[in-house]
């Protein structure tokens, strides 16, 4: 007995032609990426030290198979309705636009959490983010005191690198003896920092996030808000502070103008771009 031939429509074609030239897409910009990761792995080793491209390898592996079972669903399965399911899929793939740019918006992209080792490591790092630290504590400041330099960075499509000195104190009256020199020799945000949109690019000018209270420092660059911003943090429970900085030349604000917890919304912020090593 012969087997009835299975076509595919015209529709249908063009639609996984479309499909599959986006999950291509999609996967070079993913080798791409693992590529750049062990580049970068190889120039900066103490931002890539731990670098493994499980996510890259992973969205590869889901493109791979997202278009194998849409051929095999349109041309082996007979069943009507995993038929017409693919077919919804696909309908939704093609008037989805977030489905065709996924690849700018999502891939490469990279986490990594690092830690600095060294002085060299620190300076590296400042050369590497643009900042000679001005407001941040010299590595070597810290030499008697229990400290830890880490940092987060994504290597994505919308770049960015933060880091953050957490000193660690033996008593409180020490680490509110810094804390009080830092702020007579700073200048701090006393109002939210709002654009012509009315979105806030600092959303609070000081706020609590995990029991730290955090102040942002003007640094006299309010106009780089919030692509370039000094935190100093305070956890008087644990008498540690907290130096945070972030270089970020793609955000272009922190909360929409209806947001409602200004204080959250810089939580979140914290939460997002900053590793506090907990």
């Amino acid at each position: 007995m012969n087997k009835k031939e299975v076509k595919l429509s015209p529709i249908k074609i063009v639609a996984v032609i479309v499909i599959g030239l986006a999950l291509a897409f999609i996967s070079c910009l993913a080798v791409i990426s693992i590529i750049d990761g062990f580049v970068m792995k190889e120039k900066t080793p103490y931002l890539y030290r731990s670098y493994i491209p499980y996510q890259e390898i992973l969205v590869i592996g889901i493109c791979i198979v997202v278009f194998v079972l849409i051929l095999l669903f349109n041309m082996r399965v007979k069943r009507k309705w995993l038929s017409a399911l693919v077919n919804i899929i696909v309908i939704i793939a093609l008037c989805n636009p977030f489905t065709l740019v996924l690849g700018l918006v999502g891939i490469p992209t990279s986490v990594n959490y690092y830690t600095i080792e060294s002085e060299s490591e620190f300076n590296q790092c400042a050369y590497d983010m643009g900042t000679d630290f001005s407001n941040f504590p010299r590595y070597n400041e810290f030499d008697e005191q229990n400290v830890r330099f880490v940092g987060k960075i994504n290597a994505g499509f919308f770049f960015y690198q933060s880091i953050t000195a957490i000193a660690k104190y033996d008593s409180l009256e020490l680490c509110e003896a810094d804390y009080e020199a830092y702020i007579d020799s700073h200048q701090f945000l006393t109002e939210p920092v709002i654009d012509y949109d009315g979105d806030y690019l600092i959303a609070a000018p000081e706020f609590h996030y995990e029991g730290i209270f955090f102040k942002v420092v003007t640094a006299g660059e309010e106009d780089h808000f919030p692509k370039k911003i000094y935190m100093i943090g305070i956890d008087r429970e644990n008498s540690t502070l907290y130096y945070l900085y972030l270089n970020d030349h793609d955000l272009d604000y922190i909360a929409d103008s209806d947001a409602q917890d200004l204080e959250g919304e810089m939580g979140q912020h914290i939460a997002d771009q900053f590793n506090l090593g907990k």
